[in-house]
């Protein structure tokens, strides 16, 4: 029997912790409605090298001695591991050196040669931030994780692909980085995933696109679509 893999696209909450506060009795409804699917494990977009801090920090929240920090892990994570019973997080994460180049160098290098390309990749991340709904939690996970979002993201990557020229491929090279972690993280989810499994990801929605086409073409697992089991929307 294949192993079951559902992907939840999520944002840094350490860098908007302000939704967290804002929207902190949302997150105990995302953990009841992701309960409903009955994951056998939870696999985490965290370095393996953290699994044992990571796993220790879970077992202090398990026994009450210590409080979620403002990440998604720990605020999403973790109360869903108490809710079933487990003890173990599962990190798929790979360290990637993704300084060579950097973004900031494959922009400035746009920016100085090939400006008409970097407007229309500001132009579509500003169409996809203008179609951000953040008043709500819900809503919020729901834009995240819909195809929609992942087909703007996934173009504004392959417009990063141009960037350069045929001596100088910035673009690629950075992006080579970056899918560096998407392969490894698909790699690593199948290894997790036993007969029988129904493995839950948290993942940046970022990567969601490729890391789910990859598990689609390893034809080793099957891929469940998490917005049915995401809270619907509340009007404010």
């Amino acid at each position: 029997m294949k192993p079951e893999v559902m992907l939840l696209g999520t944002f840094h909450m350490a860098v908007e912790p302000e939704m967290i506060h804002k929207h902190k009795d949302e997150l105990s409804s995302l953990t009841a409605s992701l309960k409903e699917w009955k994951p056998t494990k939870i696999a985490v977009e965290k370095s393996f090298f953290l699994e044992e801090e990571l796993n220790k920090r879970l077992e202090q929240f398990l026994k009450g001695e210590q409080a979620p920090a403002f990440d998604e892990v720990e605020q999403i994570a973790f109360p869903l591991a108490a809710s079933l019973e487990q003890n173990h997080l599962y990190p798929v994460d790979e360290i990637v050196d993704m300084s060579t180049p950097s973004l900031e160098q494959v922009f400035s290098w746009a920016g100085e040669h090939q400006p008409e390309l970097l407007n229309d990749i500001l132009s579509i991340q500003q169409d996809v931030k203008q179609m951000e709904d953040k008043q709500t939690l819900a809503g919020y996970f729901r834009y995240i994780n819909h195809e929609d979002y992942k087909e703007q993201l996934q173009r504004v990557y392959m417009k990063l692909t141009r960037v350069g020229d045929r001596q100088h491929q910035i673009g690629v090279h950075w992006l080579k980085q970056w899918h560096h972690r998407d392969l490894a993280m698909a790699a690593n989810i199948l290894r997790t995933a036993g007969p029988g499994d129904r493995v839950l990801v948290l993942v940046g929605a970022d990567h969601l696109h490729l890391v789910e086409q990859f598990l689609q073409e390893s034809g080793d697992v099957v891929i469940q679509e998490v917005v049915p089991y995401l809270p619907e929307k509340k009007n404010v």
